[in-house]
Formats: structure tokens, sequence, C-alpha cells
């Protein structure tokens, strides 16, 4: 069961570890599938924006550059007619002005540069634009068309600005100076705001130079600053690939945040560049907190599976320890039970033996005068042979046949019975609490009386010094799944307590096993005994020890919920002085004990006839009743190897004559009919071994006893 429930845990780990695996897998594929879903939308953003950026910046720059176009048309048309009108001009470029009011100049110049139409300008604030690229490009080649300047702070203005210019021709297509217009930086952010990046988004306008001409957000740049030029190899590689517009993933290098990059190419004379970017940490915020999510979810399923892995794996280990405990329990039954075959193979053989040894003895000592020097002898033969009749009524415990004969009785009673057989003489104390409305019990009183001698026994022996012992007795309902794994019902739970050197760990799963004992002179069959016994009686026996506090006994017996009540005394039979002579009839198949009983019967002055089996004494009865002689009394053994027992020779003898009176005698202390002689139509029952005394007793008991008639079938 334990490699079982190893493997089943192992399997259950493992699973775990899978399942968590697998789930984890899971959820990784499906977070690096959002991730690449997040990505693919923020491509697609970008590239749209970038379109939307293009026209946007198409149509400004578009309407700049027809401003641009008119007024040089106006320009060349006066130089055409041989002498500008001033005043005209003047008046046309504040026309063409108002229907911009984004830019922050519209002027023209003559062929020195010197801006000399156009609002706002007067000799004070009129400077020459002769050093400024743009103006240069203009002046020397007449085929460039529109051209955009790089970020420059204006003369005039002292704002951060592009500058869009045109060339003029005179006539003959010579240089005449320049139409140009200013538009701030500021203005083109401005417009850039309107589209929404996020917060770490940009959007900007670059050069073909790679100049960078406005971004948003804007950068501030005090006057002076050198331009800001884009570096960036997988844009140059995209351009040298021909494409016009592309998408890539790059670090600024401006600010180093990673970003997606879409860019357009407008389509001009001077070829500028949109671009659109945005964060890996704006457009992936969403897909974090799924991760996060998703690192949540798994750390809960982790956390659950793992506690209920280890809510099974101890439940198994629970039941693990439960169906050990069981297995133990039946070990130890079968223990038992195998104790209990071999006591009933050999009882009654031992008994019979016993009862030789032990008649003999006691027959013997009546032959010699009571000073003789062997009396003390006979003495000790006597009582080695009392004690070894002891041990093998408590192997007869564990015999098949030993079966509780129960009746109602009570706690108290068994307990001081008990004490009164074994604390005498000791040092050790007895301190009883048992209430007197304790419920009582149905248990065979023999049997458990001895099971509670063998536990008092245990803890005087435990206590060498003295001591004392500790008898409590209460009524408690056990629910299910009780520790003592009994039936769910009331009990009695009696408690026996000593305060010794208590039983190590190592000894306490063996200390109910038959033969084992701690005590030197220990036999190991006392608490076993009162194990078996509690057992039978649908009880059970536990101990708790602690090694150098003590030990405690503790058993459970069904509660009958009612309490005891002690039956009426029994009339006492009348009886003679003595004895009259008797005709007894033998019957055992021992003839040891067959002559020994002739012997002290004829001791005792009656006449004696023997048999060694049940079918010869119904036939020896038969014949004397037929004579008119019939036996006064019958002792017949109980049981007989290969022929007819005592039990049914009885019936047979009581069916011819129901007045007959019949005594059982048995090795096998424990037997119901020894325990119920009356219900089988014995009026006594004489337990091997037996001496010359008991049997006296036994005769002198039956003095005025009639039969009980025929016994129950």
């Amino acid at each position: 069961m334990a490699k079982s429930v190893d493997v089943l845990k192992r399997h259950l780990f493992s699973g775990v570890l899978v399942l968590n695996l697998l789930v984890a897998a899971m959820i990784t594929f499906v977070v690096l599938q959002s991730r690449e879903a997040y990505r693919s939308r923020s491509e697609i953003t970008t590239q749209n924006l970038a379109k939307v950026l293009d026209a946007n910046i198409t149509g400004i720059l578009s309407k700049i550059d027809v401003a641009l176009l008119a007024v040089c048309d106006e320009y060349e048309r006066q130089l055409r007619t041989g002498a500008v009108a001033s005043k005209d001009l003047n008046h046309f470029i504040v026309r063409q002005h108002k229907r911009l009011p984004e830019l922050v100049a519209l002027r023209a110049t003559d062929p020195a540069g010197m801006a000399i139409y156009g609002p706002e300008v007067t000799p004070a604030t009129t400077k020459s634009l002769a050093h400024r690229d743009y103006f240069s490009a203009q002046r020397d080649n007449q085929h460039l068309g529109l051209v955009i300047s790089n970020p420059l702070v204006g003369g005039i203005s002292g704002k951060w600005m592009v500058v869009l210019s045109r060339r003029v021709n005179f006539p003959d297509g010579s240089f005449a100076g320049l139409v140009y217009a200013g538009i701030t930086l500021d203005y083109l952010s401005q417009s850039f705001s309107k589209v929404d990046v996020g917060k770490q988004g940009l959007l900007s306008l670059v050069a073909a130079d790679r100049t960078l001409l406005a971004r948003y957000p804007k950068l501030s740049r005090p006057p002076g600053a050198p331009e800001l030029k884009i570096n960036s190899p997988q844009f140059e590689a995209l351009l040298a690939s021909g494409r016009a517009s592309g998408t890539y993933l790059a670090k600024s290098s401006i600010d180093g945040r990673d970003r997606i990059y879409s860019y357009r190419k407008i389509s001009l004379s001077q070829p500028l560049y949109v671009f659109v970017a945005l964060a890996t940490s704006d457009y992936l915020a969403n897909w974090y907190k799924e991760v996060y999510h998703g690192v949540f979810f798994m750390l809960v399923f982790l956390t659950i599976t793992i506690a209920l892995a280890v809510i099974f794996s101890r439940q198994w280990d629970r039941s693990r320890r439960a169906e050990q405990a069981l297995e133990d329990e039946r070990l130890k039954m079968e223990k038992l039970e195998s104790l209990g075959v071999l006591a009933g193979g050999i009882a009654h053989d031992f008994n019979n033996i016993l009862t030789g040894i032990l008649g003999n003895i006691s027959f013997a000592k009546l032959q010699i005068e009571p000073e003789h020097g062997s009396q003390p002898l006979l003495e000790g033969a006597e009582k080695a042979a009392l004690r070894a009749a002891d041990l093998a009524k408590q192997l007869l415990t564990f015999a098949r046949g030993g079966a509780p004969v129960r009746e109602v009785t009570s706690v108290a009673l068994l307990v001081d019975e008990a004490l009164s057989l074994t604390l005498s003489g000791s040092n050790v104390k007895g301190v009883v609490d048992i209430p007197g409305a304790l419920s009582a019990v149905q248990a065979d009183v023999g049997q458990m009386c001895q099971a509670f001698r063998n536990i008092i026994i245990n803890g005087v022996q435990a206590m060498p010094d003295g001591g004392v012992l500790n008898i409590t007795a209460r009524e408690l309902v056990l629910e299910p799944g009780n520790p003592a794994k009994l039936t769910p019902g009331p009990y009695v739970r009696i408690a026996f307590t000593d305060h010794g050197e208590g039983i190590p760990e190592s000894s306490l799963k063996k200390v109910f096993d038959p033969y084992f004992s701690t005590k030197p002179k220990g036999r190991g069959l006392g608490l076993a005994s009162a194990y078996s016994i509690v057992n039978r009686h649908g009880g059970s026996l536990s101990v708790d020890s602690r090694v150098g506090e003590g030990s405690t006994f503790t058993i459970y017996l069904p509660s009958l919920e009612r309490r005891f009540q002690p039956r009426e005394p029994e009339m006492t039979l009348p009886r003679g002085e003595a004895t009259a002579p008797l005709s007894i009839l033998v019957m055992d198949d021992e003839e040891v004990i067959r002559h020994l009983a002739e012997g002290m019967l004829l001791h005792l002055g009656h006449q004696v006839r023997t048999c060694p089996d049940g079918a010869e004494a119904v036939r020896l009865y038969q014949e004397a009743l037929r004579d008119g002689t019939p036996f006064s009394l019958v002792l017949a053994d109980l049981t007989i190897p290969g022929g007819m027992g005592g039990r049914e020779a009885a019936q047979q003898i009581l069916a011819v004559d129901p007045r007959a009176r019949l005594v059982v005698m048995s090795g096998y202390s424990n037997d119901p009919v020894m325990a119920s002689f009356r219900e089988y139509g014995f009026v006594r029952a004489l337990h091997k071994p037996f001496g010359l005394e008991a049997l006296a007793a036994l005769l002198q008991s039956l003095s005025g006893v009639t039969t009980t008639g025929r016994p129950n079938t």
C-alpha cells in the first residue's frame, strides 16, 4: 500500500507539474500571439497615421507654394513692364499673406538678397538673406523650383522656422531675387498634436538630408543650436531598396526609446519625409496588463494545483496511515487467531495433563501427615501446576472457542474485583473514579475481569517502587471517524493510568503482540489477552505512553445507556452436612484422568464406573437405568477427539432419563458450554485442571440439586 501511495503521489505531482507547464506554455503562447497582434495593429496604425500626416503636410506646403507662385508671377509681370510698382506689389503680397495666417512672413528680395517687398518691411527691419543657403541655392540654379530650408532662426522674427522659397527671374532669365515664406516649427508641431500617438509617440518632418525639420512633441532648442539629424540604419536600408514608405522597429537616436516607425515620402520638388512613431511602452501597455493578468492567473493556478496536490497527498497519507493501521490490526488479529488455533489445539491435552498432575498432588497431600517433610514440596508443585493452569487459561483466551458469554454487568464491580485480586500485598494504591450513575455494559464477567487484571498487573509491574494507579470511567458518544475506529454510538471509556517509566516509542506498536514483553519475567500474554478480550466485546484497547511519565491504557466498551441493576441473590440449594454415597459415571478419553477421578471419588466414599467416550457412557447409563440402579451423577468430558463428546452424550442421556444429573468437564474454560452449561442440560461445570478439593466441593454443592431437564437444542 505504501509503495502504491508513493507511486500515486509521484504521479500526482508529476501530473501537476506537467499540467502547470502546459498551462504556462499555453499562456506564453497566447501572450506572444497577443504581443504580435499588438505589434501588427501598431504597424497598421502608424502607416495610416503617416498617410494622414503626409496629406496634412502636403496640403500646408502646397497652399504656401501656391501663394509663392502667385507672388512670383506678379513680381515677374511687373519686371516685364520695366519697373516694379512697390506699392502695388506690397499690397498683393499682403493680400496673399492674409490668406495664410500661419506664415510668419511672406516677402520678396532683390538680387542682393535684401527683403524689400512684403508686410512689415522697413529700412530698420530689412536684412540681407544673401548668407542663407536657400538664397544662394536659388540664385545659382534657376531650375530648383520650391526650396525648403533647414530649421533656422528668423532674422526679423527671431523664431525657429523653415523657409519655403522660389526664384524670381528678370525677363532675360537672370536672377532677380526670390519670394520666400516662413512657417514656424511651433505651428508645424501644433498641427502634429492633433494626431494621437500616445504619451511617448512622436511625429516628425525630415528633410532629404535627414535634417529634422519639425517634431512633436517639440524639442526645446535655443538659438544657435546645431541642426538635428536622424540616424537610422533601418530607414536608410529601406530607402536604399527604393521604398517610398515603410515600417520598422528602432531605437530613437534622440531619446533612445524603442518605437515602431512608419515613414512616407512627400512628393515635392524637394523631397521630404514624414514619420509617425508609436513607443513600444505605449502600444504594449494593454499587452503588459494581459501579461500581468496571465502571470497572476498562472500563479493562482499554480498555487491552487499545488495546494490541491498537497491536500490530496496528505489525504492519501492519512488514508495510507489508516489503512496501514487497519493492516496492522489485521495482522495482529491474524497473530491472535494463529495463537488461538495453537491454543485450541493444545488446550485440551495440556489441561488433561495438568489435571492428572494437580489431582495426584492434591490426592497425595491427603495421604501424608501435615507435618510430613514432603508437604512443602507437594505444595510447591501444586503452586507450579496452578501457575501452569493460569497460563493455559490465558492461552485459551485466544482460542476460537473463547467467544464471550455476555451478561449485563457494572464496570465498577469488574474494576473492584480485578483490584481486589491484583493489588493485595502490593505497594501500589488504586485510586478509582467511577460515577455511580455510570451505564452498564454487556460483558463476559470472567473474561473482562481477566482483561482488567492483566492491565492492572502491567501497571503494578511498571511501578516497582510503588505508586498510584488511577482508574477512571466515563460515558461518551463516539462520532463517525473516531480515533478508536469503532462504530459510532454510546460507549463507556475506562482508563488505567500508571506513573511508571513509560513505554518507548519503538515498543508501542508491539505492546499488544503475543509474547512481546519489555519486562524480564514477562510472558507477553497479559496485554495481548486483554486486547483480544476487549476486541471480542466490540470494543477497543489502546495505549498512550511517555517515557518517564507513565502510561494510560484506554478501553472503550459499548454502553447499554442504562444503570446496572443487581439481580436478586439465588436461593441456597439444600445440602446435607455430608454427601451421601453416590453412584457416579466418569467419562473421559484420558486414562490418567479416569483413574485419578476414580481414586478420588472412591476416597470420598462413592461408587464409580468409568468409560472413554460418550457412546459408552450412554450405553452404561441405559443399562443401569434398565437394571433399576441409575447413576446418581455423570461426569462427562466435553471434548472427545474422534468420538462422542459430553454435549451429545448429555442430550441422549436426558432423552432417556430427564432426571439425570450431569456435570460437564473441559479444559476449554472459555467454551460457551462451560459458561452456559444449564442451557445444555448440565447442572454444573468442572474446569480442568482440578484437584480433590475442587471435586469434593462440587459434590457438596450438588447435594439436593436436581436436573434441569432437557437441554436446548
